[in-house]
C-alpha cells in the first residue's frame, strides 16, 4: 500500500488549532468581552490590523479605477456620493485562510515548497476580498440592487471555498507531477 503525502489527522488539529484560537484571539481583543486584553486590543489587535488592510487596499484600488473613495475610519471604504462599507474581523476570509494554511502544513512537500504556496493562496485570497469590498461598495455608489440583495458575506465564502479546493487539486498535481519528475531524473544519473 502507497504511503499518503497528506495527513488527514495533522490537517484537522491545524485547521482547528487555528480557527477556534482565532475566534478565542478575537474574544480576548474584543473591547466590552467577558474575558478582554488591553494589552492584545492595544498592541496585537491582529483581526483590526487584517480588516485595515483590506479597508485600505480596496480604498486604493477604488481610487486606482478613477472614483472619489475615502475611509470614514480605518476598517471603512466608501465612494463619494454612495453608501460605505465597513469591514469587521469576519469579513476578512480567516476561515478560508486557516483551511488553505493548514491544507499545506498538513502535506509531505518541503518547508520552501510549502512556503510559496501558502503565501500565493493567502495573497489570492487577499485579492479576491478586495475586489468584493470594491464590489460592493460601487454597488451602494450605483444601486446595484441585485448586487446587494444578496448576502456578501456568504457568497464570498462559498466561491473563496471554491478557489480554494481547485487550488488544493492545483496543489496536488503540481507536487505530484514534480515526485515524477524527480523520480525520473534521479534514475537517469
Amino acid at each position: 500500500m502507497k504511503k499518503s503525502n497528506f495527513n488527514i489527522i495533522y490537517f484537522l488539529i491545524i485547521f482547528f488549532i487555528l480557527y477556534y484560537g482565532f475566534i478565542i484571539y478575537v474574544g480576548l481583543s474584543t473591547r466590552g468581552g467577558k474575558i478582554y486584553s488591553y494589552f492584545l486590543y492595544s498592541y496585537l489587535d491582529i483581526p483590526d490590523w487584517l480588516s485595515m488592510f483590506v479597508a485600505k487596499a480596496s480604498t486604493l484600488l477604488l481610487r486606482i479605477l478613477g472614483y472619489d473613495a475615502y475611509q470614514r475610519s480605518a476598517v471603512n471604504v466608501t465612494i463619494r456620493g454612495g453608501r460605505g462599507a465597513t469591514i469587521a474581523w469576519g469579513c476578512i476570509g480567516a476561515g478560508v485562510m486557516f483551511l488553505w494554511f493548514a491544507f499545506i502544513i498538513a502535506h509531505k512537500a518541503k518547508p520552501v515548497y510549502k512556503l510559496k504556496w501558502i503565501t500565493g493562496g493567502i495573497l489570492l485570497i487577499f485579492l479576491f476580498n478586495i475586489l468584493r469590498i470594491s464590489f460592493i461598495v460601487l454597488s451602494y455608489k450605483y444601486n446595484w440592487v441585485y448586487f446587494q440583495s444578496f448576502n456578501a458575506h456568504t457568497t464570498f465564502n462559498f466561491i473563496t471555498y471554491i478557489i480554494i479546493i481547485l487550488l488544493m487539486g492545483f496543489f496536488v498535481f503540481n507536487y505530484n507531477k514534480l515526485q515524477r519528475q524527480n523520480k525520473n531524473t534521479v534514475g537517469t544519473f
